[in-house]
């Protein structure tokens, strides 16, 4: 990992613990979390691309943040940036990840009717885009690492 300076982006999909052998939950018919962030990253790196902007590599340290931060907010229904008094790079700081500043964009998917896996991811990503704040983190040049966090909620159809 560098020590230098750099910035780093979390995105984080929610709510709802992560609980099987692969670390998700899954019922039949529904999205696969992993495969959701995968392409979210995906889908990110094409935006990025498209921006002039070089991919993003995921972050194994990081992804322990965002997977604690997703359970975190899942278990207590509390959805925000601060919901567990701490902020976005201490989180990342107690999971191992240092010396950077951490961008996080986090959301929320409700569909009654359920989601494809692609259709989920392509939610997600869509809604950050089209938001100038999310965009800003989405694109940021100094960006060099990422880790998505996905997460079925407690209603079929909430992520």
């Amino acid at each position: 990992m560098r020590l230098d300076w750099f910035r780093l982006l979390a995105l984080l999909a929610l709510p709802w613990p992560l609980v099987a052998g692969d670390g998700h939950a899954r019922q039949p018919g529904a999205p696969d979390p992993g495969q959701v962030e995968q392409l979210i990253t995906s889908l990110t790196n094409d935006f990025r691309g498209q921006e002039g902007r070089r991919k993003v590599e995921r972050s194994g340290l990081l992804a322990g943040s965002t997977r604690y931060f997703a359970q975190y907010m899942a278990g207590s229904g509390r959805f925000s940036h601060g919901a567990d008094g701490s902020t976005p790079a201490a989180r990342a700081r107690q999971h191992g990840y240092d010396d950077c500043i951490v961008s996080e964009n986090i959301a929320y998917q409700f569909n009654s009717a359920g989601f494809e896996t692609r259709e989920l991811a392509q939610a997600f990503v869509e809604s950050w885009k089209k938001s100038p704040g999310h965009r800003k983190n989405m694109l940021d040049p100094d960006v060099t690492e990422t880790a998505v966090a996905v997460a079925r909620g407690g209603k079929a159809g909430e992520y």
